[in-house]
């Protein structure tokens, strides 16, 4: 138990000592900034993540720094606060709404003082390479257990841990799916604790499930910065009863098109107790004012004793807790399973399933030889599905031969994609035990907690059986990690996590398909170069484009990333200048979104067509309910092609081809595909190719 300190006496002297010689060494500024507590600014960045920390003597460091479509807010709260260094900067994963605007913050001399840490490896996107040039040589690799410590002379040192990283050896760090790859970080005052993590995952159905094992290793936590904005596939409740905290900030943005906060995530929350502060009220659930608040800001400022305050403050309130300091862990659960499916891979079962592996009593099952040019040999393996995430695991084995057989034991490697050797000897018609333990098991165990144990035996030139008496698989647990959830709900997510349809007037959609968050599009070929240009919806999240060339065989070429051009009240535009515009008037233009594949926009082609005018290219009423009116403004008689296509690229109607009049053009499209069937609701994209150019604009369509 902690012990407050004295109010006099020789270590309250030394104690004083010490912090005084340590503000002798403090900037004025950072003392300034200080004011005795911990400090956590969340600010309100919109559709993204960044947080101020502020130590008690006022050493600073930045978790994540906002969208880079609107780095208004970030800059103008550091430089409120007087702020022109950072002493350190921490970058959850490499998305941009996470790392979006230390470049900004660098032109108005905001800039990073000792270090940068970041998950390492790289990433293809202009965000991504403006921060690793933004950061330079003070880039640097976090590693796993690593603690970054901040008032390191005084007697309540801030430490700033990172607890994982990378996937943890549950999700690959070379799979996809940036967010799961989160760099996970705890940071302590005393008894107070604040975990934040970017956008972790947490859901066994896509495979992704990192939340889970995580949770043990960070323990009780005061506050929790929520993943993913209030993802649905986070926040997911192994993790909730791993890190029990009482508090939980929610960093999202107004009419975001993710729909965050979700209602899943939120209901989670609340069944656990944690009362939540947004930033903003998202696009998604309604807040409930029992257990939510909506503040801009979300200040955090606590004490470090056991039993002290800290509060937690928004534009027009302001709450206290208290540090619980948590309870001792409890001791691991220990439990066995055993096979719930076996594969044959070589040779057929004959005798019995895979209920006789679960008990060593000489009732076995009999797996016969298969036969490959004369030779036979058997080749099985069983499954099972841990109930719970392993701390550790012990497999163990017992079966014979029908004669003396080299017996060989493998375990299937999630990360490497292949089977692992554990044990090689021969076996003969008597049982022998082998067992195999790890106390590292993340690469044995699948994303729904698969384990798969295989027995081969070598060959030989006539038939034999491979008899197996036990299979069992022990390990130790984490005492309030629910069960894994084997009933699936829909879209393949465990019912634990399956949608709630909202209220109405608010989105049921997560992770839509990126190219639908773009209004229009354009090429044109002038002075020698190429110029696309672009724009999306002002709250549109999205993680940034790909240009590609299209060369003379088809294939797509990278030729660069997007530039922004500027961000407006109800949109953000971009564009890309091709200066090699003789290598080809084809183009591409793929939208990545935080998750999932590239969406791609395209062909974009164009010619070379001098002495134009600006090409205007509209769709009214949009969204469309009846017919659909694509109008534009030629300057001259020209060829014209108006093509639909849906949000994934795929052609639907061709209302226009052929010779277009000069002047004012009407094309009218009924909403039906070529075949005369309506289209179903949803985004489409209207295509015109005339004069040179080609243009893109969004349509979306309702019901009838």
């Amino acid at each position: 138990m902690r012990r407050s300190p004295r109010c006099c006496g020789l270590p309250s002297l030394r104690r004083a000592l010490a912090s005084a010689c340590l503000a002798l060494l403090v900037p004025a500024v950072a003392l300034a900034l200080g004011n005795g507590k911990l400090q956590i600014h969340h600010i309100d960045v919109g559709q993204g993540d960044g947080a101020l920390l502020i130590s008690p003597l006022g050493q600073t460091a930045l978790f994540d720094d906002g969208v880079y479509t609107d780095c208004t807010n970030i800059k103008a709260y550091l430089q409120g606060l007087g702020i022109s260094t950072v002493d350190y900067h921490f970058c959850s994963h490499y998305h941009a709404d996470h790392l979006g605007c230390i470049d900004d913050l660098a032109a108005v001399g905001i800039t990073i003082g000792t270090a940068g840490y970041d998950r390492a490896y790289s990433y293809s996107s202009a965000s991504y390479t403006s921060y690793v040039n933004t950061l330079g040589a003070k880039r640097q690799a976090i590693a796993k257990n690593q603690t970054i410590t901040l008032d390191a002379g005084s007697a309540n040192p801030v430490l700033i841990k990172c607890i994982a990283l990378n996937g943890d050896g549950v999700y690959p760090v070379t799979g996809s799916d940036e967010n799961a790859k989160s760099v996970v970080l705890r940071i302590s005052y005393g008894a107070f604790d604040e975990e934040i993590s970017g956008d972790l995952t947490g859901d066994a159905g896509l495979g992704n499930d990192v939340e889970t094992g995580i949770g043990p290793q960070v323990g009780d936590i005061e506050v929790y910065k929520v993943h993913h904005h209030g993802s649905r596939y986070s926040s997911n409740d192994n993790w909730l009863n791993a890190t029990t905290p009482e508090v939980a900030v929610i960093s999202c943005g107004n009419g975001n098109t993710y729909g965050h906060p979700t209602v899943d995530a939120l209901t989670r929350l609340h069944n656990h107790g944690v009362k939540t502060y947004w930033t903003e009220t998202g696009a998604g659930v309604a807040p409930n004012p029992t257990w939510d608040k909506v503040g801009g800001t979300i200040v955090v400022q606590a004490d470090p004793g056991v039993g002290a305050n800290y509060t937690v403050s928004g534009s027009g309130f302001s709450d206290t807790y208290v540090n619980g300091g948590g309870p001792p862990p409890p001791p691991p659960i220990n439990t066995t399973q055993y096979p719930s499916s076996l594969t044959m891979l070589k040779g057929s079962l004959a005798t019995g399933d895979y209920t006789r592996l679960a008990l060593s009593d000489d009732s076995r099952i009999g797996v016969s030889a298969g036969v490959t040019s004369g030779n036979y040999y058997t080749d099985w393996y069983g499954s099972v599905f841990l109930a719970h995430p392993p701390l550790n695991l012990t497999a163990r084995y017992e079966g014979s031969f029908t004669v003396s057989r080299t017996q060989t034991l493998y375990l299937w490697n999630w990360g490497t994609s292949a089977w692992v050797q554990i044990n090689s000897g021969t076996v003969s018609t008597t049982d022998v035990v082998k067992t195999w333990n790890t106390t590292s098991p993340a690469a044995y165990v699948g994303p729904s907690r698969e384990v798969r144990f295989r027995v081969k035996g070598n060959n030989r030139s006539s038939t034999y059986t491979s008899r197996g008496d036990l299979m069992s698989f022990n390990y130790d647990y984490t005492s309030g990690t629910a069960p894994m959830a084997m009933a699936t709900g829909i879209e393949g997510a465990p019912a634990a996590f399956a949608a709630v349809t909202p209220e109405a007037g608010r989105p049921n959609l997560e992770e839509p398909p990126p190219l639908g968050v773009l209004r229009r599009a354009e090429a044109s070929r002038h002075d020698g170069v190429v110029e696309l240009t672009w724009a999306v919806d002002a709250k549109a999240h999205v993680d940034g484009f790909n240009l590609y060339r299209e060369n003379a065989s088809g294939e797509r070429v990278f030729a660069g990333h997007e530039a922004l051009l500027e961000s407006r009240a109800d949109e953000v535009r971009f564009r890309y200048i091709d200066a090699d515009a003789d290598a080809g008037g084809t183009y591409w233009l793929g939208a990545r979104a935080c998750s999932g594949p590239e969406g791609m926009l395209g062909p974009i082609r164009t010619t070379a067509v001098s002495g134009l005018t600006p090409l205007e290219f509209a769709a009214t009423p949009n969204p469309a309910q009846g017919a659909l009116h694509l109008r534009f403004t030629l300057e001259y008689d020209a060829q014209a092609k108006l093509q639909i296509f849906d949000v994934m690229g795929r052609h639907v109607a061709t209302p226009f081809a052929g010779l277009a009049k000069a002047g004012k053009q009407d094309v009218t499209w009924s909403l039906a595909s070529d075949e005369g069937a309506r289209v179903e609701s949803g985004i489409y994209f209207a295509r015109l190719e005339t004069l040179g150019r080609t243009l893109y604009a969004r349509v979306a369509v309702v019901g009838n």
